[in-house]
């Protein structure tokens, strides 16, 4: 296959790089936002943004302007619109509400499956990205880093180095007059989410990338560090916001023994246990670097049904999510926590004891 051609190729750094200066100052004080994985629980972290944009002063810090904002899976898709700022909260609740299992992906029939790369499609996906990723908005992109020294990465796995990948969204935007910028910008974002058997792998430069989720829910701080070389100085204050698109236990569902449905259901289960593994080593981690990290997770009264895997982005339920998410900032009391002394999910309570296959 052509796509599988490398030349010179290493596991390293995925280009295009940064070879353009920033005219901004280097910053006192750094907010990142981190938006994690989660399918179609996304739509928590889209209503929490638009309720964090109006939520009253006594229920946490107010939203920032965000420096660096990183996504994985999910979170990548998002992640775009959450960096520019407030004022496309609309668009994001447009993007969010216009999505639906036939939107994302269309499976295939079963032989072209085992002839091929996934059990489904995403190509329907690609369309609705190509339509909201606009050259305008590489411009917005672009123009960020140029001026404000503010930077947009996602993370996908290198499926053959078999390691997780920054893909640096700013240095694609930078690009003005490479001829397929949207096209490779579009790329990112559909190798960080696409989940593995489930979906196509996405080929970069020849190399095989996956859903950044296959090997760690969240960005770490070692990988947003790497975001703000040459932009660190001495006494520097770093505020990392880590929005956690999915709950920390796995929901009870009656599953359908269909290798699509299937390989589904094993990204839920996996992606409940990856959030909390993440998550606690993000804490600890900025901890350690004397950052200041906070944490918001869709845990409480979970939005049900649950959606099955055959309508996996149910809009119904993730209007539900984007509702839940928007109460939830827009509380009196403050939504983010700090300690990691509670991620164990073994800790919260189980949404129900009855099995879900019980007629």
């Amino acid at each position: 296959m052509t796509q599988r051609v490398v030349h010179q190729a290493t596991c390293g750094d995925v280009e295009p790089g940064i070879g353009v200066p920033t005219q901004a100052a280097i910053a006192d004080q750094v907010n990142v936002l981190a938006l994690s994985a989660g399918g179609p629980w996304g739509g928590f972290g889209v209503g929490f943004l638009e309720g964090w944009s109006h939520a009253p002063p006594s229920g946490g810090p107010a939203r920032p302007r965000f420096d660096i904002a990183v996504g994985v899976s999910t979170g990548a898709i998002f992640v775009t619109h959450a960096f520019l700022g407030s004022e496309y909260d609309p668009v994001l609740h447009e993007q969010l509400f216009s999505l639906s299992t036939a939107g994302v992906y269309k499976r295939r029939p079963v032989l072209a499956a085992l002839a091929g790369d996934s059990v489904a499609s995403t190509r329907p996906l690609r369309e609705w990205l190509e339509r909201m990723i606009t050259p305008q908005i590489l411009d917005r992109v672009a123009d960020a880093w140029l001026h404000e020294g503010r930077r947009l990465a996602v993370i996908a796995v290198d499926m053959d180095c078999g390691k997780p990948e920054l893909l640096d969204l700013t240095a694609v935007a930078l690009q003005r007059d490479r001829p397929d910028r949207v096209a490779r910008y579009v790329d990112y974002l559909m190798a960080s989410s696409a989940s593995p058997v489930a979906f196509p792998p996405v080929f970069i430069d020849g190399r095989m990338m996956v859903d950044g989720a296959l090997r760690q829910h969240i960005p770490f701080p070692s990988q947003i560090k790497r975001l703000l070389a040459g932009r660190e100085q001495p006494g520097q204050r770093v505020n990392l916001f880590v929005i956690v698109n999915s709950p920390r236990l796995a929901i009870p569902q009656c599953i359908t023994d269909h290798v699509l449905l299937v390989a589904l259901r094993t990204g839920d289960v996996w992606t409940g246990e990856r959030a909390n593994d993440s998550l606690a080593l993000a804490m600890t981690d900025a901890a350690r670097r004397g950052w200041t990290a906070r944490y918001v997770t869709p845990d409480g009264d979970l939005c049900q049904p649950v959606p099955l895997p055959e309508d996996y982005f149910n809009p119904v339920f993730m209007q539900c999510q984007f509702e839940f998410g928007r109460k939830l900032a827009l509380q009196d009391e403050s939504p983010w926590q700090q300690e990691i002394e509670s991620l164990s999910p073994f800790e919260l309570r189980p949404v129900t004891q009855r099995h879900p296959c019980a007629r």
